[in-house]
């Protein structure tokens, strides 16, 4: 909506899973790093945590991309809400093996279980990533043990990687010691690249100058506490407050200004009107 009026070829704070908006900050380039070693070495599973927010789900899909320019093979399935027999199903189907709607799951088993002993005997990887294992359903983690416990009878090159947030770990932590090889936590930017993440958005989305002012950063950063799903949803909604306003730049008025009708906005549980409807009648 307000791409045009701010000179950009399209909105870039999105909270989308699209890879071109992968920003490497230190921590998220370490963590991909880390992860790209933990399958290269064919070790058996990793998990990736953090608060919500944070960018693991990105992280993840960035890491299925590049797991599946190898030799092997790679599937991402995002666990919310499934049982143990979905994500059985969605596996087989991220792998192309084309689960039938009614197969039990002694046959969902089977067939994962001869697509790891062949990629086994080729030594070719197999790679699993699975998110929000913390918002599944308990059987699941059970799912995930079994999984586990696959991957360790020899070399059978398939790694698990997790997704979960460090919020809601605490009912997984003993579980996750267990079948971990590896454990990494993605956490917030601080000061520096939370302008630096917006910055770089901005550039791939088209800007050719800077449209936020150095103390809109700082503003920012305090109100989102450099959580990258905050600062996507502050920074959209302040491009949108400065082009109802004609502003040429956001400065910090323009983001303590939407940050407050957030706030009010969450505690009077209405949707946020005030800055869309006076650009509506402008229009």
């Amino acid at each position: 909506m307000y791409a045009q009026y701010w000179g950009l070829a399209e909105t870039p704070f999105k909270n989308t899973l699209d890879a071109r908006w992968f920003f490497e900050s230190p921590w998220h380039e370490e963590a991909l790093a880390r992860l790209l070693f933990l399958i290269e070495q064919r070790r058996r599973c990793g998990v990736l945590s953090g608060p919500a927010g944070t960018g693991k789900s990105l992280v993840l899909e960035v890491l299925r991309r590049e797991a599946a320019r190898g030799a092997g093979q790679a599937a991402l399935v995002d666990l919310f809400g499934q049982s143990g027999r979905e994500m059985l199903w969605e596996t087989l189907a991220a792998l192309g093996l084309a689960p039938a709607a009614d197969d039990s799951p002694h046959r969902l088993w089977r067939k994962l279980s001869d697509r790891v002993s062949a990629n086994r005997f080729v030594r070719s990887p197999l790679v699993l990533v699975l998110d929000h294992l913390d918002r599944a359903h308990i059987d699941c983690l059970e799912t995930v043990e079994r999984l586990q416990h696959m991957a360790s009878a020899g070399d059978t090159g398939l790694t698990l990687v997790l997704g979960v947030r460090s919020e809601r770990v605490s009912g997984l932590a003993q579980s996750l010691r267990e079948i971990s090889d590896l454990r990494i936590e993605l956490p917030a930017f601080d000061r520096e690249q939370s302008q630096q993440y917006v910055e770089a958005l901005l550039a791939r989305a088209g800007a050719d100058r800077p449209l936020f002012e150095p103390e809109a950063f700082t503003r920012l950063f305090n109100e989102t506490r450099g959580i990258p799903r905050e600062l996507n949803r502050l920074c959209d909604l302040a491009l949108l407050a400065g082009m109802a306003d004609r502003a040429q730049r956001i400065d910090e008025s323009i983001v303590a200004a939407v940050a407050e009708e957030l706030r009010a906005s969450f505690d009077r549980d209405q949707p946020l009107l005030h800055f869309r409807e006076r650009f509506a009648v402008e229009m």
